[in-house]
């Protein structure tokens, strides 16, 4: 276990000095939060409940939560890009010890990022998750698992890594844009309503929506159980497959 608390130590002073992290997890949703919400203020004006802060407040941390997905692919493949390859070749240390320190640091570091962002926008917008806040925290933390362990899957089992990065920001992208992180989807019809289904970030945030506004937790609970269960299943899935060889 020495070994395993070494990595994850060494995991967190790496991750809070990443700036992929830094910049996908704190200066992108607060300025798209501000900017969003100050272009889209006639458009909830019809609604008293719901302001346009609000709104993008909402759907805007989930998002850049999922999309750490692909700050975890260069995660993966931290050792070939900062040269040490070959100390974790030679070392005494398992692949279950290497993936979870890599998985655990990460999502930490994703859930206190998006932590700050939500105190941010607390004192400067206003917006307040009150009702439920436990609920949030919680999915935020599981959503952060869930992407955190698909992106170190992602990274570890793709060797061409230009490649991947590049196409692995277009579903990430269109899940974003059919889940309703730009825009509300409930005005473009009953078609393209259905086809959002297939988004997780359309349950997330209808979890979120319906736990704050409503009152009601089925959601946001089932949200939960989904995205522990996928972050679980990644992460086994993980370990099972990698090899220190994936380094070189």
């Amino acid at each position: 276990m020495n070994g395993f608390h070494t990595l994850l130590n060494f995991g967190f002073k790496r991750r809070i000095k990443d700036q992929f992290i830094i910049m996908y997890n704190l200066a992108f949703p607060l300025i798209l939060i501000l900017l969003l919400g100050y272009l889209a203020t006639n458009f909830f004006k019809g609604d008293s409940n719901v302001t346009s802060n609000d709104y993008y407040s909402f759907v805007m941390l989930p998002f850049f939560i999922f999309s750490s997905i692909i700050t975890m692919v260069y995660v993966a493949k931290d050792e070939s890009l900062y040269k040490t390859s070959y100390r974790f070749l030679i070392a005494p240390i398992s692949g279950f010890q290497i993936i979870m320190s890599k998985i655990i640091s990460c999502t930490v570091t994703i859930w206190v990022s998006t932590l700050i962002v939500m105190i941010i926008i607390k004192i400067l917008l206003g917006v307040s998750f009150s009702y439920g806040l436990s609920f949030v925290l919680i999915l935020f933390f599981t959503e952060a698992f869930m992407a955190s362990a698909i992106g170190i899957f992602i990274g570890y089992s793709f060797k061409n890594f230009e490649t991947i990065k590049g196409i692995i920001s277009i579903p990430i992208n269109l899940f974003g844009i059919i889940g309703g992180t730009f825009f509300p989807i409930g005005s473009l019809g009953k078609t393209f309503m259905k086809v959002s289904y297939i988004s997780p970030l359309t349950w997330v945030n209808k979890g979120i929506i319906a736990l704050i506004y409503d009152k009601d937790s089925k959601l946001a609970i089932y949200s939960i159980i989904i995205t522990l269960i996928l972050g679980m299943v990644f992460s086994v899935v993980s370990v099972l497959a990698f090899k220190k060889e994936a380094f070189l």
